[in-house]
């Protein structure tokens, strides 16, 4: 007996097409040289301070993600507030990689005015802060003070941006508002998961640089 393939004419194109169409490619090969282009078509060395800001708003934007995972894990209702922060982060970085271009694109004032809300909801259900809080609490707790140091390392690769001109001053203004709010949530996530934060205690005559 013979058993024969029939294949409708149209099964038979898509089966084409799909085979036909280039499989996507997760290198190019332009960076090897050691530089790269903004969005502006600009080309600088890896090292410059574009990039450094760039790349410092990349691994915010990725620790910020292991956070929301481990808030989701416990059901943290801040979670989403997360994933919120994260689509700023990377309005953020796009605004950096455009800082070249004369209309260079502004980060809102209400995002941060959207931080200062948040602030001031969790401020109210935490007791004042001790001089300096030893980072832990808790895992959820802890990844945010990993995100907080990130930040505020984003926001002294910016500085210089701002400084001439070449990014919008908003753009400091919420990463500094953003470590302030990653402090106080981190402290809720310790309250949450009911674990105890850890104090640090000077000597009387000794004074401790503010988180």
């Amino acid at each position: 007996m013979v058993f024969r393939r029939i294949f409708h004419p149209q099964v038979t194109t898509f089966f084409r097409n799909y085979c036909d169409k280039k499989q996507f490619q997760y290198f190019n090969r332009n960076g090897d040289t050691g530089s790269s282009r903004t969005l502006t078509s600009n080309l600088l060395p890896k090292d410059d301070r574009i990039f450094n800001a760039i790349g410092a708003t990349e691994e915010l934007l990725s620790y910020i993600g292991l956070a929301r995972e481990h808030a989701q894990e416990v059901e943290h209702e801040y979670a989403d507030k997360l994933k919120r922060i994260q689509t700023i982060v990377i309005d953020l970085s796009t605004a950096i990689s455009r800082s070249h271009d004369i209309s260079k694109k502004l980060i809102p004032k209400n995002y941060t005015k959207e931080l200062e809300d948040w602030i001031h909801e969790y401020s109210k259900e935490l007791p004042p802060p001790e001089q300096y809080i030893i980072p832990g609490g808790g895992v959820a707790s802890a990844s945010l003070h990993v995100a907080r140091s990130i930040c505020r390392r984003t926001e002294r690769t910016v500085v210089p941006l701002v400084r001439e001109g070449r990014l919008h001053d908003e753009a400091l203004i919420y990463l500094n508002r953003l470590g302030d709010f990653l402090f106080v949530v981190s402290r809720m996530a310790a309250k949450l998961d009911k674990r105890t934060e850890s104090i640090y205690i000077p000597k009387p005559d000794e004074k401790v640089q503010a988180q």
